[in-house]
C-alpha cells in the first residue's frame, strides 16, 4: 500500500471513530433526558431496593401468610413469536410487575401480594450477564430479605417467569410453599422448533450470548430502541383504568425493557437447562393455568399442551386447569381465573400448615 493510500485509509478511520464518538454521546445524552421525561409522565409506583449495587422495584399490599409473589415474563413463546421470531420485540420486552395490579387488588383482602420488576423491567434496573433464571431466583430472593417480606411464599409465575419460579423453588425449597405457573412458556420448545430439535442453537458459542447481552447493555444507555415507536396502546383489559394500562404498555415497550429482552434471549438455553435441573415440586399445592386456544402451529401445540401437564405432574399436589373461552393471554384476558387458582392455593397451603 502507497503512503497515500495508508495517510487516506488513517484519516477515513479516525473521521470514523470521530463519528462513532459522537454519535455515541449524543446518544447518552439523549438517553439521559428522554429518561427524565418518562419519570415525569410515569412516576415510580412501589419503591426501590438495593440488592447489592442495583435497584429492583417492588410492591406490596395486603396482610398475611403465605405472601403472594408475582413475577412477571416476557409474552413472547405461546402466540405470534412461534410464527415469526421478529414478532418477538413488538410484543415489547418483559413486563412490568405493575403489569398485574388488578390481580394484586383482589387478592390483597386474603393476604400478603407484593408484585416486583425483575432485572430490566419496569423501575429495575438492568442487571449483568447472564440474565438466566438462576440469576433472576438469586435477585428475587436478595429482594425479598432486603425488603422484609419473610417466607413462606407462594410464588405466582406468568410465561417465561415460571423458569424462574420453578429454579427460585430448587435453590430455596424451605421458602416456597405452593406455585401458581401461568402459560407456562419453556424457551426450548421454540428453540427446538426454530432449529431442528435445538441441535443448531446449542452449537451456538456461548461467547456470541455474551456479545448480545453487551450489545443490549449499550442500547439500552445510548437509547437504541427510542428510534423505533412505540406502538400504539389498545383497549385496557378488564379491571384496569386507561391510566394503568398505558403504563404498563409504556414499560413493556421502553428501551430498556427491549434491551432486557436481549439478555433473556441470550440465557434462553441456560434458563431451559436449570429449569428442568430444579427438578420436582414435592409435595407442594402447584395449580398450572393453560390457555384453551392457542394460535400456534399443530406440532408446537401438542408440544406445549404436553409440557403443561407435564408441569402438574411434578407435584403430587399439582393440577392442571385449561382455561377456555379462547383466551391466550391469560394475565389480562382471564385475570379472575388467576385469582381463583391463587386463592385456592393460599387456602390449600395454610390448611398444610
Amino acid at each position: 500500500m502507497s503512503a497515500k493510500l495508508r495517510t487516506a485509509a488513517l484519516a477515513a478511520a479516525t473521521i470514523g471513530a470521530g463519528v462513532f464518538a459522537i454519535a455515541l454521546v449524543s446518544g447518552l445524552f439523549y438517553e439521559q433526558a428522554q429518561r427524565a421525561r418518562d419519570r415525569e409522565h410515569f412516576p415510580q409506583i412501589g419503591r426501590s431496593v438495593d440488592i447489592g449495587g442495583r435497584m429492583l422495584n417492588i410492591d406490596c399490599s395486603g396482610a398475611g401468610q403465605p405472601a403472594v409473589i408475582l413475577e412477571s415474563g416476557a409474552n413472547w413463546a405461546v402466540n405470534s413469536a412461534v410464527h415469526d421470531p421478529k414478532t418477538i420485540f413488538s410484543n415489547g420486552g418483559p413486563r412490568p410487575g405493575y403489569s398485574w395490579v388488578s390481580i394484586q387488588r383482589a387478592l390483597a383482602t386474603v393476604t400478603t401480594v407484593c408484585w416486583y420488576d425483575r432485572a430490566g423491567s419496569g423501575w429495575s434496573d438492568l442487571g449483568p450477564y447472564p440474565r438466566d433464571s438462576a440469576s433472576q431466583a438469586r435477585d428475587l430472593h436478595a429482594l425479598l430479605r432486603a425488603a422484609r417480606v419473610p417466607p413462606p411464599y407462594v410464588l405466582v409465575g406468568e410465561s417465561s417467569a415460571a423458569l424462574d419460579a420453578r429454579v427460585y423453588t430448587g435453590f430455596y425449597p424451605a421458602e416456597v410453599a405452593g406455585l401458581v405457573l401461568v402459560n407456562w412458556a419453556d424457551p426450548a420448545l421454540f428453540l427446538e422448533l426454530r432449529s431442528g430439535n435445538g441441535k443448531r442453537a446449542a452449537r451456538v458459542p456461548q461467547l456470541i450470548y455474551h456479545s448480545q447481552d453487551a450489545a443490549a447493555q449499550l442500547f439500552n444507555w445510548v437509547g437504541l430502541y427510542r428510534l423505533g415507536p412505540v406502538p400504539p396502546a389498545p383497549a385496557p383489559p378488564k379491571g384496569l383504568t386507561a391510566a394503568e394500562w398505558n403504563t404498563i404498555w409504556f414499560l413493556a415497550h421502553s428501551s430498556k425493557a427491549l434491551s432486557a429482552l436481549m439478555q433473556d434471549i441470550a440465557s434462553w438455553r441456560l434458563s431451559s437447562a436449570e429449569a428442568r435441573a430444579a427438578g420436582s415440586l414435592g409435595g407442594r399445592p402447584v395449580l398450572v393455568l393453560s390457555a384453551g386456544n392457542i394460535a400456534a402451529p399443530p406440532e408446537f401445540l401438542e408440544a406445549w399442551t404436553n409440557a403443561q401437564s407435564d408441569l402438574a405432574r411434578l407435584s403430587t399436589r399439582g393440577r392442571q386447569i385449561v382455561v377456555g373461552g379462547g383466551p391466550s393471554d391469560l394475565l389480562h384476558d382471564a385475570p379472575a381465573a388467576i385469582v381463583e387458582a391463587v386463592r385456592q392455593v393460599v387456602a390449600e397451603v395454610r390448611v398444610l400448615n
